[in-house]
């Protein structure tokens, strides 16, 4: 009878190191394949931006990790998380505008859809100018997911999809106020319409993120 807590704690900690051990496994697996998917997107991202692009995908990835290393820091180095969202934020917006789109449809990069083919393809033009306009979204979705999940820091993706809801919702204000201006289906309308994407996407990650820590 002495014996008997002992042994129920002995094995309790096994079970939890045994169940640790295999949420890190997972983490780990999740980890590489969130990794394998950013750089093939990467890839396909330079090829329908054109070569242009390596040297903003190469700041872009070297500021990234240095976002990455500052999730982690302690002490003097550390960052609230609200501002390092926000330093996600601003970086996936720079880089937006860094390769030479702009909220507007006369900015849409429309030679990415006769890249790589022979013959035009109405559907595989339209996903590569999708990828092409909002390529980098989603990348930094993919990376503000990868620096929440493995810093250990899940405020880091809910701030960072925060912002994502303001910016949309200050753009329908914008929208409003300005519905009667004379550039309003120049400049307002394409706006709200880019924002309404970014919101879009935003929000479908949220929605994987969520499925994958319930399942």
């Amino acid at each position: 009878e002495a014996l008997g807590p002992v042994i129920r704690k002995a094995v309790s900690g096994e079970a939890e190191t045994t169940e640790t051990n295999i949420l890190g496994h997972h983490g780990q697996i999740a980890l590489i394949r969130a990794l394998t998917v950013t750089f093939q997107l990467l890839i396909a991202l330079m090829v329908v931006t054109g070569p242009s692009t390596a040297p903003t995908v190469l700041i872009a990835c070297l500021q990234g990790w240095m976002l990455y290393l500052l999730a982690g820091a302690t002490g003097f180095y550390e960052v609230s998380t609200p501002v390092q969202a926000a330093f996600w934020r601003l970086l996936v917006r720079h880089t937006f505008f860094a390769t030479n789109h702009g909220c507007a449809f006369n900015r849409l990069q429309y030679s990415a859809a006769f890249v790589a083919t022979m013959e035009f393809n109405f559907a595989l033009g339209g996903f590569q100018l999708f990828l092409n306009t909002f390529g980098w979204e989603i990348i930094g979705l993919i990376m503000v997911w990868i620096t929440s999940f493995m810093n250990n820091r899940p405020c880091l993706w809910t701030w960072y999809g925060f912002y994502q809801v303001m910016e949309s919702f200050l753009n329908v204000i914008s929208v409003s106020i300005l519905r009667r201006h004379l550039m309003v289906w120049a400049i307002y309308a394409p706006r709200f319409l880019f924002s309404s994407v970014f919101l879009i996407l935003n929000c479908f990650g949220q929605i994987v993120v969520y499925l994958l820590s319930v399942f």
